[in-house]
């Protein structure tokens, strides 16, 4: 669903006379780099250079490998907060809508905590003034922070079974109840700011 979002989004079409002026992708895990077919960024100076093709796909590892007594996650953290910094630095006063897209975001802050990292808060403070969409996709919305979850202006959910899930949306999307009953392929989306509801497919 997301990597199709991107795709849509940075394509002008009849659908989206508004296409993204540049996308940036967090890819520790090189998923989007092989999806969107490009090669991913390691550096920073590459991360300049892949501007000019307004699509930024980060890999940190070579860049943030871990450093003593750290684990993979914590490196991918400290990447993030330095890739949040770049972002928010360079669609500083860039004309168009940026998309940043971020996998599974709560590998990156402690389970359920609200102790957001400053890089991280600031891009969410920020990011609308300077027109940055921010893509976050997850398999347990719960264990987003609750600040996060208040931030988010449409949700779209595929099936969701669990009740702790369903009890982590349902204060931000009332009916998301009917997400338990979604067939496999279908979601539903719920956009907070105009109240508007729809039912799509993806396969």
């Amino acid at each position: 669903m997301s990597f199709r979002y991107l795709l849509n989004r940075m394509t002008p079409q009849a659908g989206n006379t508004d296409p993204a002026s540049c996308t940036f992708v967090f890819d520790y895990k090189l998923e989007a780099a092989e999806r969107l077919g490009v090669t991913p960024c390691t550096t920073e100076r590459q991360c300049y250079d892949a501007l000019a093709g307004r699509l930024v796909v980060f890999y940190p590892r070579p860049m943030f490998p871990p450093v003593p007594g750290e684990n993979y996650e914590g490196a991918d953290a400290r990447a993030l907060r330095w890739f949040c910094q770049f972002v928010l630095a360079v669609s500083r006063g860039g004309a168009g809508r940026k998309v940043l897209m971020i996998d599974e975001l709560r590998r990156f802050i402690p389970s359920r905590s609200d102790l957001i990292p400053l890089e991280i808060d600031q891009l969410f403070r920020e990011g609308r003034i300077e027109n940055i969409e921010l893509v976050l996709s997850t398999q347990y919305p719960r264990d987003f922070a609750k600040t996060i979850r208040e931030e988010v202006t449409e949700w779209i959910c595929f099936n969701i079974n669990e009740p702790d899930n369903l009890d982590a949306v349902r204060p931000y999307f009332p009916s998301v109840d009917v997400a338990a009953t979604l067939p496999r392929g279908e979601f539903v989306a719920y956009n907070r700011e105009s109240g508007a509801q729809m039912r799509g497919k993806l396969f």
